[in-house]
């Protein structure tokens, strides 16, 4: 959990005001109590819809939840304790992975001036830095409230946020897209890296060439080879064949006898134990 930053907040001046939002309020505070706990009757009920789209759209686009809380306190000492353990509760809670962010704004019973505060959960502080919170209230929420705006700088914060939160996301698909987003195709693939299987296939060639085919030691021609089956394997017992190899260039010729092993994992073992056996040929 990282403390962002808290500034002065002017709360509502008229009585009048907050009395035509509690009747409202009340209904408000049923639908929209995901995002909203206004208790303190700083945001007018008007502006509780434009809050909630918002959060709703940041909740369901980056999985993260946004709430504002108000509220009227008895003392100024009390601030730092309510905001530590309502957090910790919420934040636990929230089932979001601890990725929420919260602004709480408090108010000493009598006075118009309170205190606001934005903490965010683990799961963002690498998001959301120190000086990006302090933006937040300084820069945008702070000037919208100033003159009693009815929770105008709430407004425009949460639209700061979600600003924030979906431009990110964006430069994230952009650099790191989903894996599995789109199915895998085959013919797709080999002809875009098509020059890469050519270049593949003529270096396995020339593999080919230089390493298994035998050359002329008198012209560098390439060899005709033959074979001969001399004595076929038994099933315990090696069998002998010969190569020939003739030069149709220059008529060299040479010849070269090789074992035969069974088929099946006696002639395996026969190769890897380095049995050898004499072989007569009649």
């Amino acid at each position: 959990m990282v403390f962002v930053g808290c500034i002065n907040l002017f709360a509502q001046e008229t009585a009048d005001k907050a009395s035509d939002t509690t009747a409202l309020q009340l209904q408000a505070n049923i639908e929209f109590s995901r995002y909203i706990d206004d208790q303190a009757g700083l945001i007018q009920s008007t502006n509780y819809s434009i809050i909630a789209s918002d959060c709703r759209e940041i909740e369901n686009k980056t999985n993260i939840r946004v709430l504002i809380k108000t509220q009227k306190i008895a003392s100024p000492d009390e601030i730092q304790g309510l905001v530590d353990s309502f957090f910790a509760e919420w934040i636990r809670n929230i089932n979001t992975e601890k990725r929420g962010i919260l602004l709480y704004a408090l108010i000493p019973e009598g006075e118009l001036q309170g205190k606001i505060h934005l903490r965010v959960g683990v799961g963002l502080k690498y998001l959301i830095t120190k000086e990006m919170g302090e933006n937040i209230l300084n820069q945008v929420i702070l000037p919208n409230n100033q003159n009693n705006q009815d929770g105008v700088g709430f407004v425009e914060g949460v639209k700061a946020i979600k600003r924030m939160m979906i431009d990110d996301l964006k430069r994230e698909a952009k650099v790191n897209p989903e894996e599995g987003s789109t199915a895998f195709d085959l013919k797709e693939f080999l002809w875009a890296s098509k020059e890469v299987l050519l270049g593949l296939l003529v270096g396995l060639f020339l593999f080919y060439i230089i390493f298994f085919v035998e050359r002329c030691p008198k012209c560098n021609a390439a060899l005709k080879v033959t074979t001969e089956v001399l004595k076929e394997p038994g099933d315990n017992t090696v069998g002998l064949r010969r190569k020939i190899y003739t030069c149709e260039q220059c008529g060299f010729s040479r010849r070269k006898k090789e074992p035969i092993y069974p088929s099946g994992f006696t002639g395996w073992k026969m190769r890897f134990t380095g049995v050898r056996r004499n072989i007569k040929v009649e």
